[in-house]
């Protein structure tokens, strides 16, 4: 049975996605490295690598996807969808309007 979303994560998933459908400037915390990256949001992606850089097909649930990033260093980047709903809880994603 699939996971059901609380209006919090649907909160979460419409700062990504449109952040995503506006190609806005983004900002989040990569605790990895314990930094601020900034980019430009690009689209919802399948995998984290280029070569799955692909739309998601009807029953995906985007939770399971990747938010393409262009960082301002001119990388591409796939966050997971549901690394960034975790930032977007704790304040650590920002997105430009």
């Amino acid at each position: 049975m699939p996971e059901i979303l609380t209006i919090s994560q649907i909160g979460q998933l419409s700062t990504i996605l449109d952040a995503a459908s506006r190609g806005a400037k983004v900002r989040w915390l990569d605790t990895d490295n314990e930094t601020i990256r900034e980019g430009t949001a690009r689209h919802i992606v399948r995998g984290e690598h280029h070569t799955e850089w692909v739309f998601l097909d009807k029953d995906t649930d985007v939770r399971d996807a990747f938010l393409r990033i262009t960082t301002v260093t001119g990388w591409d980047m796939a966050v997971p969808i549901r690394r960034l709903m975790q930032l977007v809880s704790e304040g650590g994603f920002a997105v430009d309007n």
